[in-house]
Parts: structure tokens; sequence; C-alpha cells
């Protein structure tokens, strides 16, 4: 009897803390970051946030540009992440 794989997926547009600071990492830099210098900003494994990278494109909240001649990728916030970021500052948590 074959072991069936179970798939967790998302539904929806779940957004958790890990992915606004993501976010507002990308807005308030000046400078390109790339994947591996956010990742060591936030200290997450590379599997999980490669999970959450991968969410955020999705969503059209980040873009992931490659770097010409090199194996590396930049991450830049899109209009729609910098609204969502905005939003969230606005949100008063009472």
């Amino acid at each position: 009897m074959a072991k069936k794989k179970r798939r967790h997926e998302r539904t929806g547009a779940l957004i958790d803390g890990i992915d606004i600071s993501v976010l507002r990492i990308l807005t308030k830099s000046r400078k390109n970051l790339s994947i591996g210098d956010v990742q060591n900003m936030i200290k997450l494994s590379h599997v999980s946030f490669k999970v959450h990278v991968r969410r955020l494109i999705e969503l059209k909240f980040i873009t992931k540009e490659r770097v010409p001649k090199m194996f590396k990728f930049i991450l830049k916030p899109t209009k729609k992440g910098k609204e969502l970021l905005t939003f969230f500052n606005n949100v008063s948590w009472k």
C-alpha cells in the first residue's frame, strides 16, 4: 500500500509577521538586497525563508530579479506590497 503525500497549502492571502518583516526590510533599505541578505536579517532557515518568498511573489507583493552574470537574485517590493505595508502600519491594534 503506497503512502499518500500530504500537501499543506494555504488558502486565501494569509500574511504573517515574517511576511510583514520582509516587506519592511525591503521598503526601508536604500540598497538592493539579495535573498540571502534578507534571510540573514530575518534569521530563518533557507527552506522556511524560501516558502515566504515564493508566497510573496505569487501574491505579487515582491519581485525577484536576477543579477546578470551572477547566481544572485534581488528582492524588491511592488506597489501592492508597499500598500499592504502601509495598511499594516496604519492599523491600530487595541
